[in-house]
C-alpha cells in the first residue's frame, strides 16, 4: 500500500491534532478529502490517511511523536494542495465553517490560490495552475 513504485506519493505531509477524530471528520466535510485508511485506538484514531485527490495527508494525535511546533496555533506549517477549481472549492470549505484568511487571488507566477485555517489552526493553501509565467517575470531566479 505505501509503495511509491506502485504510485503512492512519494512526499506525504502528517498533521498532529489534539482531536483526530474531529479533524478527520472535518477535512473530510471541509475539503472534499477522502478517508483511505483509519487506524483506531482507545478514545479515537490513532492515525489516518486521507486523499487529496493526487496526494495523502496523514493525520495522527498530537503529542503521539516528538514535533517541532513553531508556535502554539501551528502556523508554521502550512499545506498546498492542487483543486481544479479553487472558487468551488473556497465556496465549499466556507460553507463548512473553515476561517478563509486570503481569498481566491491569482498569482504573479501564474497560480490561483487561497488560504484557509482549518479548525485547529494549520494553514492550508488550495491552488490551481492557471499558465506557465517565466520566473524572471514575477522576481524569481531560475537556478536549474
Amino acid at each position: 500500500m505505501y509503495d511509491p513504485a506502485r504510485g503512492f506519493p512519494q512526499v506525504v505531509v502528517e498533521l498532529a491534532y489534539a482531536d483526530p477524530d474531529r479533524a478527520v471528520d472535518w477535512l473530510v466535510r471541509a475539503f472534499g478529502f477522502r478517508l483511505l485508511l483509519r487506524q483506531p485506538a482507545a478514545g479515537g484514531i490513532h492515525h489516518a490517511d486521507l486523499d487529496t485527490g493526487g496526494g495523502v495527508v496523514m493525520v495522527r494525535r498530537t503529542g503521539e511523536r516528538h514535533t517541532a511546533a513553531c508556535s502554539a496555533d501551528h502556523t508554521c506549517k502550512q499545506v498546498i494542495v492542487w483543486v481544479p477549481d479553487v472558487d468551488a472549492h473556497r465556496a465549499h470549505a466556507e460553507a463548512a465553517g473553515a476561517e478563509i484568511v486570503q481569498p481566491p487571488t491569482d498569482k504573479p507566477w501564474g497560480l490561483r490560490q487561497y488560504l484557509v485555517r482549518d479548525l485547529e489552526g494549520h494553514l492550508w493553501e488550495f491552488t490551481r495552475h492557471l499558465r506557465d509565467v517565466p520566473p524572471g517575470e514575477w522576481g524569481a531566479v531560475a537556478t536549474a
